[in-house]
């Protein structure tokens, strides 16, 4: 699976210069909620709650293509769900009221609460029973970046998972789905935006497990996915949780820095060095992750915060504060590390 990560730079609070392969985006907006817009005129909203690791992202507009052979290309099928495909002249009333609800929901000029998205769902699926595979995914989708929804909506992760296939063989989920973009934060500085899939799916269900302290069932779950980096990340996070050290080493063995996920496996590979005390190798790991200058701002400082907690194991304090503070040049909002500086002074 192909994971994309861009890289980008502070402006000013709030607003972050994003570069990609081959476009120039900025961000703007505050934790948890997040407005983007490129060179290429693809618009993102963003929604999520601070700390759960749980965001959704809706494409507001894919921007224009210049040939048709570049309509064609695969990376095309991302954006399609920014405006959802049209009904054929032959498509049934249920496949017209999906494609109303979404153009509905979507609509950049008025974006609805989950809990509004929810009760439209509601009220569509009461006429259209036919319609409950792509209505309970979005549901679900909704439902967890909202605090007083999350709860309930953790309580359909086992049947969705367990369904999955159904699901996403649906036709309608496959055809107007693949347009959507939920955001996952699998580890802190890595998240995962790619289209919703069964792939998308099982990190919200691994999420929300590790966020309930159900280990063992996120193991499951990833452990039923196809193989790639950020699945590797989010097993050996969860290994950290359980201070299961030897596995995430395991887990994170034969790794070179070559790009931001391999970074983050490093990083995972230190502290899971740290939990055993072995300060020497965690160090190391710490080293070879912030070899690489051009990685992720958010990758950098997680290395330099972790080699931070480190050398405060070591009580080499003037060491961990040198770290600390050079989060603070380039990513002032980074979580804990006023609180840390405070603790070693």
């Amino acid at each position: 699976m192909s994971v994309r990560f861009r890289r980008s730079m502070k402006l000013i609070p709030g607003v972050r210069l994003n570069f990609n392969k081959d476009s120039v985006g900025l961000s703007l907006g505050v934790r948890g909620a997040h407005y983007t817009i490129n060179s290429k005129g693809r618009r993102t909203a963003s929604v999520g709650i601070p700390g759960t690791g749980l965001s959704s992202t809706q494409v507001l507009s894919s921007g224009r293509r210049t040939s048709r052979a570049a309509q064609a290309a695969p990376e095309e099928q991302e954006v399609l769900g920014a405006n959802p495909p049209k009904p054929g002249l032959l498509a049934s009333k249920a496949e017209r009221a999906l494609n109303t609800f979404l153009l509905d929901i979507y609509n950049s000029e008025s974006v609805d609460t989950p809990a509004q998205v929810l009760e439209k769902a509601k009220a569509l699926r009461a006429n259209f029973e036919e319609l409950r595979y792509p209505l309970e995914l979005i549901s679900f989708l909704h439902a967890i970046t909202d605090k007083e929804l999350s709860t309930e909506a953790s309580t359909w992760a086992p049947g969705l998972w367990k369904n999955r296939e159904a699901y996403f063989a649906n036709t309608l989920v496959k055809k107007y789905l693949t347009g959507i973009y939920p955001s996952v934060q699998i580890s802190r500085g890595i998240s995962s935006s790619l289209p919703y899939t069964i792939q998308t799916l099982g990190f919200m269900c691994a999420e929300i497990y590790q966020g309930d302290k159900k280990y063992e069932d996120a193991l499951t779950v990833l452990e039923d996915m196809d193989p790639d980096q950020i699945v590797a990340i989010s097993i050996a996070d969860i290994e950290l949780s359980m201070s299961n050290f030897d596995s995430a080493i395991e887990t994170t063995e034969d790794i070179e820095n070559e790009d931001d996920a391999t970074a983050m496996l490093l990083i995972l590979r230190g502290i899971a060095f740290r939990g055993k005390s072995l300060n020497e190798a965690s160090l190391e790991c710490f080293k070879r992750a912030l070899a690489k200058k051009d990685r992720d701002i958010a990758i950098l400082s997680r290395a330099h915060f972790e080699r931070a907690e480190t050398y405060a194991a070591m009580g080499k304090k003037a060491m961990a504060i040198k770290d600390l503070e050079k989060i603070l040049v380039d990513d002032p909002q980074y979580e804990g590390v006023s609180e840390k500086l405070a603790s070693l002074r």
